[in-house]
């Protein structure tokens, strides 16, 4: 069967299975069946919805179906179940008025199960042969495509450079690899022209810095000449009095030390 032909005949199935399964549950709801209601009403909404559920299967069964060489197995299992289930459904209209009672409700739930089961477990194994398949099969069908001789190479590498180098060909862009000098003139700007500047010193008055070189030299700078020859005068005749001092006190431990040597 052709490929579109399975595709269109497979969600024609299937959409009508899904209309006949909604049309039994409609109808179920509709006179508000129970099991208690009249037994055609009962055989109508299970065999609507027991039909509708097989189609619905069926179809899916169409579209995912997997060629050759799983193919033969797929469509017997396929046929087999969906067989199956309409004569579970044919089996439940026979017995169900009359013959309600084991064991011929337990062939029925065996054979509608078995067909069902089966359409459903064919319906899966396409979809993961499907899955399986289709990476392989693109491989090598790519794979096949691009075997290519040297000869069918060089000669495609040819082409490409001839059409390339073609100006009347508007596929390439045109190219020259002859090197061009660049005439482009080069005009400098102002940054780079070197021209005198004025140097401007500015003196930065940080008092924290003041202070701590007060601190760390002892000295006051006042401006004022006579006061700082007075400080200086007064500061060496302070030194020179403490030096004579520590000479004084150096000379007389020299003395004691002498004296108990003696």
């Amino acid at each position: 069967m052709d490929l579109k032909l399975r595709y269109y005949l497979g969600s024609m199935v299937f959409l009508s299975g899904l209309i006949i399964s909604i049309a039994g549950i409609g109808f179920g709801i509709f006179v508000n069946l129970m099991w208690t209601s009249d037994p055609i009403e009962i055989m109508t909404t299970y065999s609507l919805v027991g039909i509708g559920f097989s189609l619905t299967l069926l179809g899916i069964n169409l579209m995912i179906s997997k060629q050759r060489p799983y193919g033969l197995y797929s469509n017997i299992a396929m046929v087999t179940g969906f067989i199956l289930s309409i004569a579970g459904v044919i089996y439940f209209l026979m017995i169900f008025q009359d013959n309600w009672v084991y064991p011929y409700a337990t062939y029925l739930v065996i054979l509608y199960a078995s067909g069902i089961s089966l359409l459903s477990g064919n319906a899966f194994a396409n979809a993961v042969l499907r899955v399986i398949g289709e990476p392989s099969e693109n491989l090598s069908t790519s794979s096949s495509n691009k075997n290519y001789s040297l000869e069918d190479i060089e000669k495609e590498v040819e082409k490409t450079l001839s059409q390339s180098y073609s100006t009347n060909n508007t596929n390439f862009s045109s190219f020259d690899l002859g090197v061009k000098e660049d005439d482009t003139s080069f005009v400098p700007c102002k940054t780079f022209k070197s021209t005198q500047q004025e140097r401007i010193e500015v003196e930065d008055f940080i008092s924290e810095a003041k202070n701590l070189q007060t601190t760390m030299t002892g000295k006051v700078e006042t401006g004022d000449y006579g006061l700082e020859l007075t400080t200086k005068m007064l500061s060496e005749t302070m030194k020179e009095k403490e030096r004579d001092q520590n000479k004084s006190i150096f000379n007389k431990f020299k003395t004691k030390f002498n004296n108990k040597r003696k």
